[in-house]
């Protein structure tokens, strides 16, 4: 009775092990769905009216959405694989690198979504050319130098002071430009502006505001943020960023996204900002050359 009751046991435990054997054999055996792609060369950008200023961009990443829920940004050009099939919704959301800064990728809070329906195939390769434009009711304030008085000041510790540089010149982006020049002689030059409008730039680091700017420097070059409180009579300086030289000799023109809470979340209790462009030329150097393009505030109203 007792040899029996343990070969049955015996039995038992061998057929559960073939079962579990067998089973899991099945779940390896599945053959793995192959995705679909997708494939993305740019984003294009255009403004849809003159008070935006120019469709000049820089954008470096496209945010994947299906159904809703984030795949993931992709640097372009890319070729994006979708463990998907059959009809789905698709956003593409732009992405720049905030600041100029490769880790610090973001998507772009002022540009809408690329959203289309699309029927998604196994193994197979669909190419899109989605395209973009701003936000409606964004606040815009544009210095794009196409007028002769231009929207910076000097400041009176300034040596130097910027100009227009008329089209055409092989040196320019797109119609005119500003230029700073400097020489051994100038050791300082400071721009200010002077925009109420500004004061309304968000404290809140959850609220974007940024400068967009297209810009070709043989020597660095800082942007930042004046501000001060009713207890104040005089402006405060905090340093935005500094913008490392684009080329030696032969002049190449980037274009950046700044984010401006970066320095007015600083100050919660400014009433008053604007911004300033300074040069410092510690090492007496000559020929500096600093060129600027399409200058925008943007924030939303």
């Amino acid at each position: 009775m007792n040899n029996l009751f343990f070969i049955n046991i015996d039995f038992t435990r061998v057929l559960f092990f073939f079962l579990i054997i067998n089973t899991s054999c099945q779940i390896i055996d599945q053959p793995e769905i192959a995705p679909s792609f997708i494939k993305i060369e740019k984003i294009k950008f255009e403004t849809i009216n003159p008070n935006q200023g120019t469709s000049s961009e820089k954008i470096s990443d496209a945010w994947i959405y299906i159904n809703g829920n984030l795949e993931g940004a992709y640097e372009l050009p890319a070729t994006i694989p979708l463990h998907y099939q059959g009809i789905n919704e698709l956003s593409v959301y732009p992405g720049i690198k905030r600041n100029g800064i490769s880790a610090d990728r973001k998507r772009y809070p002022f540009y809408n979504s690329y959203d289309t329906t699309m029927n998604l195939i196994a193994d197979s390769i669909i190419v899109l050319q989605p395209k973009t434009n701003y936000e409606e009711d964004l606040y815009f304030w544009i210095e794009d130098f196409e007028d002769q008085q231009h929207k910076f000041e000097n400041h009176n510790t300034s040596q130097a002071e910027l100009n227009i540089i008329d089209f055409p010149n092989t040196d320019l982006f797109e119609g005119n430009a500003g230029v700073i020049s400097m020489d051994s002689s100038q050791l300082y030059c400071e721009l200010r502006t002077n925009e109420l409008d500004f004061n309304l730039f968000p404290k809140n680091l959850n609220i974007p505001a940024y400068i967009e700017l297209n810009y070709a420097n043989n020597f660095p070059f800082t942007i930042g943020i004046l501000h001060k409180d009713q207890s104040i009579t005089a402006y405060f300086k905090q340093a935005l960023i500094t913008l490392v030289p684009t080329y030696e000799n032969e002049i190449s023109w980037n274009k950046t996204y700044l984010f401006i809470p970066d320095a007015t979340n600083f100050f919660s209790s400014a009433t008053e900002f604007d911004l300033y462009i300074s040069i410092t030329n510690f090492n007496n150097e000559n020929n500096i050359k600093v060129l600027l393009d399409n200058f925008k505030v943007i924030y939303r109203q």
